[in-house]
């Protein structure tokens, strides 16, 4: 069992169309006294109605709410006299155990595992424009694709990222834009953030000598949540190439429903595995049963 004595969770929620409260306040009794505290506010939202459609444009209130609380989030750090405040946004998956560690070894004020996607998509920009948006640069794709590994000065990290309050210049850091002198560019979190970094000298970095763990990519205007649930799927099918395979907490299996299992219009799926090789049969019948794949197991001829 995992005990994270000098760890305290800050959970907030709301605005949710799902069962994310009861599914939050499920896994908050069941871990809370592994850490030295969860502090969760997890709000009722009004009904509204619910379909297949995702907001991928976001207005300027959300951009205000989501501000205000990653604002609030640095601030109880500094008041709690915490040594590093770790953002975790909810569509991160961290699949290596060594990530907490390897992140605080750094003494970096700003870092970032970099994160694995299903594209060329992750959680660092190393250009902004003049207008303050992405910009792709030289630098970016060597460093997605590892092609060169270590730890990277970058002008922007997102949806997981460390912060060192133990070093003075992390108190010149900020989501709000009205604390930054001079700024004059969009309400938004991420590009706040990093302005606040970036003309204060205050480095931040993206460090990918290992996989640290995935995420999922924006979804586009035609897309819909069951897109999201394939992207989901794959990443899931991904990572346990290099890590265990994901399973639901033991208090939480209830709210998995698996797919129906098909055979894709075939008359039979055929898994061919050798009876020496159990390890790569569970991880194959894993990723079919994911897939709602009915299949059919047949012992392979072993040549030796």
């Amino acid at each position: 069992m995992l005990i994270c004595q000098h760890i305290a969770n800050r959970i907030k929620s709301d605005q949710n169309q799902d069962q994310s409260l009861e599914i939050m306040n499920k896994w908050v009794s069941s871990v809370e006294k592994s850490y030295h505290h969860i502090y969760h506010e997890l709000t009722t939202s009004s009904p509204s109605a619910v379909d297949d459609k995702i907001p991928t444009n976001w207005t300027e209130e959300r951009f205000k709410h989501i501000i205000n609380l990653r604002e609030e989030a640095l601030d109880k750090g500094r008041e709690l006299w915490a040594d590093f405040v770790w953002f975790v946004d909810c569509d991160v998956f961290l699949t290596n155990n060594q990530t907490l560690k390897t992140m605080v070894n750094t003494n970096y004020p700003v870092v970032a595992p970099m994160l694995d996607t299903l594209s060329l998509y992750s959680n660092y920009w190393c250009g902004m424009g003049l207008d303050y948006y992405y910009r792709r640069t030289d630098e970016y794709k060597p460093i997605r694709e590892r092609e060169n590994k270590g730890c990277h000065r970058v002008i922007v990290v997102h949806s997981c990222f460390m912060v060192d309050l133990r070093q003075v210049e992390s108190q010149r850091l900020t989501f709000k834009p009205e604390k930054i002198n001079g700024y004059n560019g969009p309400h938004d979190d991420v590009i706040t953030f990093a302005i606040s970094g970036y003309w204060t000298d205050v480095p931040v970095y993206i460090c990918n000598q290992i996989k640290f763990g995935y995420l999922l990519s924006p979804l586009d205007d035609t897309q819909t949540i069951e897109d999201d649930y394939a992207q989901l799927t794959n990443i899931m099918l991904e990572a346990s190439v290099d890590f265990p395979t994901m399973s639901p907490h033991q208090q939480l299996t209830e709210y998995v429903t698996p797919p129906v299992k098909t055979t894709l219009g075939f008359d039979e799926i055929f898994l061919i595995n050798l009876e020496r090789r159990p390890e790569r049969r569970q991880r194959m019948e894993w990723s079919l049963n994911h897939l709602g794949l009915k299949h059919k197991l047949i012992n392979a001829v072993d040549g030796k």
